[in-house]
């Protein structure tokens, strides 16, 4: 877990970067035992019609007791390992049977020689039909597979922006022992925040009346990569401020494990769709209890066996739009070339591009044309 030596303030602050950059914006995770305190409108008053150039935004961190500098810093630190590293010394094999083998064989022998839970205990396994062999597998999908490999030849071409994973050529080899450095950090996590998923156990049932705050959606798109549609303009804030940090947490993770267990997630790819819906600067900074958001991020960002192919941001408020011109300055052309906008009167011609079309896209979500009447959630629970 990250440090949790940050003022409320610096956690606010780096809310709207997370918000705006990443395909994740549901920073709210905490482990057990730490604040939930919300930000207060003394530590966040700056509003929107405050707002209408880089110098105003970047000045609003000074009034939020941080600086540009170190929300930059933080962001940083999220990002640097979500694609994961090859390290001298790695084990790697040619086929997915061996990865498994080999994968399991690491499990043991670091189970017999520390003190790791390897148990997989608060894993919703038994919700979604899977076993822990499905759960190795993901993270050996997830070394394998190439963002950026473009192909067309080899029969798996997808004309939607992002395109798909690629599994490695037959010369090239699964990377086992970077499957199961992400293993461990999955690991490490989810026992972090072991005692909010114990009791009771994390099923779908016991996360429903959380789930019906928010506005969430997941379908498969034309090429068949699985895609969360996020519609931030349709949560209920009322009922969201009065939830338990807990129950927050566990309807995330439990998302979380829909999202990674989806074998065409890992086959293909994930797609997030955002509506930020003009959401206003103080809105979306008091919409949710701050719990440490960076947490949760990293759990996405950096631990789950996530490749997300495309970030599609709709409806963006000048503020976020300010805040990731900034920040595109730091970004690498990988990531910008993960991210999407989508301007005001394209979207029904943009999702074509970005899902395939109305086909593919829920009724309820966003303005956009959509005839999808039960999404993934829907169809299964």
């Amino acid at each position: 877990m990250h440090e949790m030596d940050w003022t409320m303030s610096r956690l606010c602050s780096l809310l709207i970067i997370l918000a705006v950059t990443s395909s994740h914006n549901i920073s709210f995770i905490v482990a057990k035992g730490e604040s939930t305190s919300t930000c207060e409108p003394s530590e966040i008053y700056v509003g929107d019609e405050n707002m209408s150039s880089t110098w105003e935004f970047m000045n609003a961190f000074s009034k939020l007791g941080t600086s540009w500098n170190h929300v930059i810093g933080e962001y940083i630190g999220v990002v640097q390992g979500a694609d994961g590293k090859e390290m001298k010394g790695d084990s790697y094999a040619t086929e997915v049977d061996e990865a498994l083998k080999m994968l399991h064989i690491m499990v043991k022998d670091s189970a017999a020689t520390s003190d790791e839970d390897w148990s997989f205990s608060t894993t919703p396994l038994n919700d979604f039909g899977k076993t822990i062999d499905d759960i190795l597998l993901a993270f050996i999908r997830w070394s394998m597979v190439d963002n950026y490999h473009d192909n067309p030849e080899d029969g798996n071409s997808c004309t939607l922006i992002g395109g798909i994973n690629h599994p490695p050529s037959e010369t090239e080899k699964i990377n086992v022992s970077k499957a199961f450095r992400r293993l461990t950090a999955y690991q490490h996590w989810m026992q972090s925040v072991s005692p909010d998923l114990q009791d009771p156990p994390l099923t779908f049932q016991s996360i429903k009346s959380t789930l019906s705050i928010f506005s969430l959606h997941v379908s498969h798109d034309e090429c068949e990569r699985l895609v969360w549609f996020v519609n931030l303009g349709k949560t209920d804030l009322a009922n969201l401020k009065s939830q338990s940090p807990r129950e927050t947490t566990r309807m995330f993770v439990w998302i979380a494990h829909l999202l990674f267990l989806d074998e065409k997630a890992q086959t293909k790819g994930l797609i997030v769709v955002d509506d930020m819906a003009d959401i206003g600067f103080w809105d979306y900074m008091t919409m949710l209890p701050i719990q440490v958001g960076i947490s949760v991020d990293r759990f996405l960002i950096s631990v789950t066996p996530l490749k997300a192919k495309n970030v599609v941001l709709m409806h963006r408020p000048k503020w976020a739009e300010i805040g990731y011109s900034l920040l595109s300055w730091f970004l690498t052309k990988k990531m910008k070339n993960r991210v999407t906008m989508v301007e005001k009167g394209q979207e029904n011609d943009m999702m074509m591009k970005v899902v395939g079309g109305a086909k593919f896209i829920p009724i309820d979500f966003s303005d956009v044309e959509g005839l999808i009447s039960k999404d993934i959630i829907a169809q299964h629970y």
